[in-house]
């Protein structure tokens, strides 16, 4: 019998996603009864991160699921996207006080994109303003259709505070892992997918991954993209080392030679030559198409503004990017010189003192102290914080503050040249019809003919009537001293406009 017929149940992996506020991480520290709330910024899960934990049947046999706690900010929308790739099961948490929010809408189209089985978790079933009926409601205008609503995807009332409804979930997620039929094979090489990646100060970089198929043991070589490690020391979920991980279990390795990307699959090798081969594989195929990308094109009014990215971890740095591109427009490009993950250092302000407009961000990272130092001295622009949201707001002010100010010609008033009375070397005076806006005294001028622009000049008297005015509004005819260098002529249009700086 081959490997591959020798397959057999695997765990769910289960991706909880949602709005910003209602209960995600409520209802993990619930299910595991462990604490992550309380360290997390602003209330927010910032990021991703993958929990084992083990459920009893009603027949009462234990039984694994792997949950991944998925950031719910709106910043995060590209974690949440990879949450979605490496999960089996997704869970649409909705706060049954506030219903469907903006962030709602945006994880029912990434379940959706990702064509994966979910269940709809109706939170926060205690509170005095929960209404379960009308979440249900609502989630029919996004084609969510849930059971007894015209559908048949499964919803579970819960409490993440109190509990209440919380094993009838875990039940239902057995449920729908059982219905799905999920197989995996013991014996094959492990292969599936990075959680997330940090630099640990001691132990080097350092990965979480989630194993998708196969086992993984001691003395084996892991690749992702272009870097690898060796399996000499593994730890599961809870930090304890193990021998060997299998399918959907979470397992963390040290000792890559640079940052995986989260989100990256990773290969499981038994030889380190095998190993190097496909690193250099995927080295040589990633700079090809690295030469064949097009390359941002730069336009004369556009401010460029470098930008060197601090983050804690993989995860946060590439939600960063992703804000950071979202802010560039027409006006200000932010390009990114460095991205890499740790305190801002030395190295970071050596960088920016590239180019004086560098801006160094930092986010949910520190300044060390020979940076603060140097800094001092070298005054480079840089912000640093633990909340996402703020850092976007503060770029967003840059943005107007960095942007090349151009000076607008605003049309005031357009007039038709009824009449030319005289003239005196470079002054005319004409008599014409208002035909839009407003005609000023005092006013900048052009002097259009068969749509073209043969001079400039400006208004030095205005009259409406026989009186002299300030100005002449539209439908009226007037009378006006214009100085320019040529002779305006019967059927020439007169603009005016302003200068203004935008």
């Amino acid at each position: 019998m081959s490997s591959e017929e020798k397959t057999t149940p695997r765990p769910p992996v289960v991706a909880i996603m949602g709005h910003v506020d209602h209960g995600k991480s409520s209802l993990l520290d619930y299910i595991r009864e462990s604490n992550v709330v309380d360290g997390e910024a602003g209330g927010i899960t910032q990021h991703i991160a993958a929990y084992e934990v083990t459920s009893r049947t009603p027949e009462g046999e234990d039984k694994k699921i792997t949950f991944i706690d998925t950031p719910g900010h709106a910043a995060f929308s590209m974690m949440r996207n990879r949450g979605a790739r490496i999960a089996d099961i997704a869970i649409l948490i909705v706060s049954a006080e506030d219903s469907v929010k903006d962030q709602t809408i945006e994880a029912i189209q990434t379940i959706k994109k990702a064509d994966m089985p979910y269940i709809v978790a109706i939170n926060k079933i205690d509170k005095p303003n929960a209404d379960v009926e009308k979440v249900k409601q609502d989630l029919l205008a996004h084609e969510v259709y849930v059971e007894g609503y015209g559908g048949d995807i499964s919803v579970a009332p819960i409490s993440a505070k109190t509990g209440q409804g919380v094993d009838d979930l875990l039940e239902i997620i057995l449920l729908v892992a059982e219905m799905e039929d999920f197989k995996g094979t013991p014996e094959a090489t492990a292969t599936g997918f990075v959680v997330e990646s940090h630099l640990d100060q001691k132990r080097g970089v350092s990965a979480t991954l989630i194993i998708k198929n196969g086992t993984l043991e001691r003395k084996q070589f892991v690749v992702v993209d272009d870097t690898m490690t060796a399996t000499r020391i593994m730890e599961d979920y809870t930090g304890a080392t193990v021998e060997s991980a299998t399918f959907s279990s979470p397992v963390a390795l040290a000792g890559f030679s640079k940052l995986p990307d989260a989100g990256s699959a990773f290969t499981t090798h038994t030889s380190k030559k095998d190993a190097e081969r496909a690193v250099a594989e995927y080295t040589k195929l990633a700079q090809s198409e690295s030469k064949e990308s097009n390359t941002h094109e730069y336009n004369a009014d556009q401010a460029v503004v470098p930008m060197v990215i601090k983050s804690d971890v993989a995860g946060s740095q590439d939600a960063l990017i992703g804000e950071i591109d979202k802010l560039s427009n027409d006006d200000v490009y932010f390009k990114i010189i460095k991205a890499d993950i740790g305190d801002i250092n030395e190295s970071d302000i050596q960088t920016a003192l590239s180019d004086p407009n560098t801006i160094i961000l930092g986010f949910n990272v520190g300044i060390d102290t020979k940076a603060k130092s140097m800094n001092e001295a070298e005054n480079i622009t840089m912000k640093s914080d633990s909340i996402i949201y703020k850092l976007t707001e503060w770029l967003e002010e840059e943005r107007e503050n960095r942007r090349i100010k151009k000076e607008v010609e605003d049309v005031q008033g357009t007039l038709n040249v009824l009449k030319h009375f005289s003239s005196t070397k470079t002054k005319h005076v004409i008599g014409g019809s208002v035909t839009s806006g407003t005609i000023t005294m005092n006013a900048q001028v052009k002097l259009i003919r068969r749509d073209n622009e043969i001079a400039r000049g400006k208004i030095t008297n205005l009259q409406l009537g026989k009186a002299e005015a300030k100005e002449v509004n539209e439908g009226n005819e007037c009378g006006l001293m214009v100085e320019m260098d040529l002779e305006p002529a019967s059927g020439d249009v007169i603009e005016a406009y302003k200068l203004t700086v935008k």
